[in-house]
């Protein structure tokens, strides 16, 4: 099928976004994170997505609708007034969906909403002991076809989202996920990210 070119991703290349379609289904577990705070009003971009943010943060522990991740985004827009992935193509099983303007990370604010294909970061953590003894922990997340809402931007390629269906039939919940390959070094402990898949990030628009 056709494609249509979207935002950058973090790695150099153009993302293409499916022509008429935009689906989404199952994905892993993270960890938990954040803070909630009350949503806003209006009908500018950041009045809807302090609206769609203040719904997903409400909605945390529960199930919305069939369960399905792309129900909890869809329901999330839909609640704050906003255009949602029927509005910009159709709505298939397995399309990576449309949700409002394309951003880019650097741009990326809460309220807003990342489609995933194929995503996963892997993480090693590395303690280096005085006596040269250390330790090394790894951890990795996947998204298969995955949809999230932005709760907060974290730096450095981090992002908190609430997010359901990850694990598949889990409730919405409360996750932290990179989306940017990163070294650091802080004392004795060292952290490597290394991301791949693909992504897309979108400002959800008032209908």
């Amino acid at each position: 099928m056709g494609h249509t070119p979207g935002s950058a991703n973090e790695f150099g290349g153009a993302l293409e976004i499916d022509d008429g379609t935009n689906a989404r289904t199952e994905a892993p577990p993270p960890g938990p994170i954040g803070l909630d705070a009350p949503s806003g009003g209006g009908t500018s971009a950041a009045g809807v997505g302090d609206r769609i943010l203040g719904f997903a943060r409400r909605k945390r522990g529960s199930r919305v609708g069939n369960g399905e991740c792309f129900t909890f985004a869809d329901t999330a827009l839909s609640n704050a007034g906003a255009k949602s992935a029927s509005d910009y193509g159709t709505v298939t099983p397995d399309a990576d969906y449309v949700w409002g303007s394309s951003v880019s990370l650097t741009d990326l604010q809460a309220g807003d909403v990342i489609q995933m294909r194929d995503y996963r970061y892997d993480r090693e953590v590395v303690v280096e002991n005085p006596d040269g003894s250390g330790s090394t922990d790894t951890d990795f997340q996947e998204r298969p076809h995955h949809t999230a809402v932005v709760e907060s931007v974290d730096g450095s390629g981090a992002v908190t989202v609430l997010e359901q269906n990850a694990p598949k039939g889990s409730v919405v919940r409360r996750s932290q996920l990179f989306f940017k390959d990163s070294d650091t070094t802080a004392g004795r402990r060292k952290t490597k990210i290394k991301v791949q898949g693909t992504f897309w990030f979108y400002r959800p628009q008032g209908k």
